[in-house]
């Protein structure tokens, strides 16, 4: 078996950091769209994007389907096929836009969803920065300085910038995304228009997650590990999937990050427990994913993954930042060290699918449905009803930081009559992402009590896999549950999962 080395004790600076037979077609309720009258075939992508044109009603994409282009076509294990498709305007994309279309193995449409009513797009502007100035003033934005910010392991800081188009404001725009641990974390998405130099859009999207050794954890549990020997040192790198799962110590800095090492195969020193944890825990949602879902990695192509622990000081918060799920210690009062719950851990790396798969914006309804989908695989994980209990208020017994049965003592609603409605800013939690997460919740405790759990995680992972889009709210979602019940199980599963949003008034 070939060995993949690590680099050995490098410092590392900055961030990785609807009742519905089987067979019928649906449509996404949200963007009023209506039944088709037949099955319709679509057996290439040509057949997909002219199958726009039939589209019930006067849906705009069935006007401007010239505009769209495939962006990927997805074939699950059932024999659907899941084409996704963008509007575009002169080779350009238009950013959080797209109709996908689900065809069953027979090559009949089953269903559809997304942005149906998008109108033409057909930018007002024209490009005239350059990449470069593009990028700069996306620092300047984001008040960072390009020369001082760094990533983990001298990974690149800006990931991303390229040319797209922000349908909403009609306008060519960079897309710019930075990456950096140090001085602070950040996971910055910036719009700039790509004309006048403009901020469109910023926003921060950090999401607020070949040899055996042995180590004890936060909960003082023995815990066996995956390790790798290089010379008389052993690390927290496990070699045994397609892409290294490694952990790092930050040293509760947010600047110098080295690979846990020891001299002999016992992780057991204090300092330990956090990385033990994060190492162990991050192994066991690996195989979660890789053994009941099949998918390799977050991006189901071996991505590896890190983790940083004793991130800052008394730091009383994880996220995944793009790049690494990064860990506080918590400040011994409101939280002990983070990494020792397993559906925190869950949670974040979730964010990290979601962000391969469905791709959900992290605002208003599809942010709280991209919060809700990190604590409904934390459960799949760790299957009880509370979120954090193990390590939140350390000194208080049977607190939480969620709960999927009673919402409200956790401050979050649990029906659509409560749901709150605050800004689309940093202070309003981006439209309420955290809080009104508590209302799908609801809906999946309303599920997972009525049906196996094996059933369960099944459906909703079809759900984010295949048939949510980027702006997916809640009624799409429950569309989206639905139509994955019935590809898998049938109507009595559809049925059970309909009943259960209805409940919390998502109809």
């Amino acid at each position: 078996m070939n060995k993949k080395y690590i680099l050995p004790a490098i410092v590392l600076s900055s961030t990785l950091l609807a009742s519905l037979t089987q067979g019928e077609t649906a449509f996404a309720k949200t963007e009023t769209s209506k039944s088709l009258h037949h099955l319709q075939k679509v057996q290439s992508k040509i057949d997909a994007k002219n199958f726009l044109k039939s589209l019930p009603g006067d849906k705009a994409a069935k006007k401007f389907y010239k505009q769209y282009e495939i962006t990927k076509v997805e074939k699950d294990d059932k024999g659907f096929t899941h084409y996704t498709l963008k509007p575009h305007n002169n080779g350009k994309k238009a950013l959080n836009k797209e109709i996908k279309i689900h065809v069953n193995d027979k090559n009949q449409v089953v269903h559809v969803n997304g942005e149906l009513d998008q109108k033409d797009v057909d930018p007002t502007n024209t490009q005239k920065l350059s990449q470069d100035q593009a990028v700069d003033l996306a620092f300047k934005a984001v008040g960072a300085d390009k020369d001082k910010v760094k990533n983990l392991d001298n990974r690149k800081v800006v990931k991303k910038a390229e040319v797209a188009i922000n349908a909403d404001k009609n306008k060519y725009v960079y897309n710019v995304q930075l990456i950096y641990v140090s001085p602070e974390a950040a996971n910055w998405h910036v719009q700039i228009d790509a004309e006048t130099g403009e901020v469109i859009k910023k926003q921060n999207m950090l999401f607020d997650a070949a040899t055996t050794g042995y180590g004890y954890g936060v909960d003082n549990r023995f815990k066996n590990l995956n390790i790798f020997q290089e010379g008389s040192y052993f690390y927290l790198a496990d070699t045994t999937h397609t892409g290294n799962i490694e952990t790092y110590d930050a040293y509760n800095t947010q600047t110098n990050f080295d690979i846990v090492r020891d001299t002999d195969k016992y992780f057991t020193s204090s300092r330990q427990k956090a990385a033990v944890d994060a190492h162990y825990y991050g192994d066991v949602v690996y195989d979660y994913f890789k053994n009941t879902h099949n998918r390799d990695s977050y991006d189901d192509n071996g991505a590896p993954i890190y983790s940083v622990v004793h991130y800052g000081s008394n730091y009383n918060n994880a996220f995944w930042n793009g790049e690494a799920m990064v860990y506080g210690d918590g400040d011994g009062v409101t939280f002990t060290s983070l990494s020792g719950a397993n559906d925190i851990i869950a949670h974040e790396l979730t964010h990290a699918v979601t962000e391969h798969t469905a791709g959900l914006v992290y605002e208003n309804e599809p942010g709280a449905i991209n919060e809700s989908m990190s604590d409904v695989f934390g459960y799949f994980v760790d299957p009880d009803f509370l979120m954090g209990e193990d390590v939140y208020t350390p000194g208080r017994a049977g607190d939480a930081l969620r709960s999927f049965s009673q919402p409200e003592l956790y401050d979050q609603p649990s029906h659509m009559d409560d749901f709150q409605y605050l800004p689309n800013t940093k202070s309003g939690d981006w439209g309420g992402v955290h809080i009104n997460s508590g209302i799908p919740n609801k809906a999946f405790y309303n599920t997972v009590t009525k049906m196996d759990k094996s059933k369960a995680e099944q459906i909703y992972y079809r759900a984010l896999s295949y048939y949510l889009t980027s702006t997916s709210n809640f009624k799409d979602t429950k569309e989206a549950l639905i139509q994955s019940a019935l590809d898998l199980y049938g109507q009595t599963e559809a049925n059970t999962i309909k009943a259960a949003w209805d409940a919390v008034g998502v109809y």
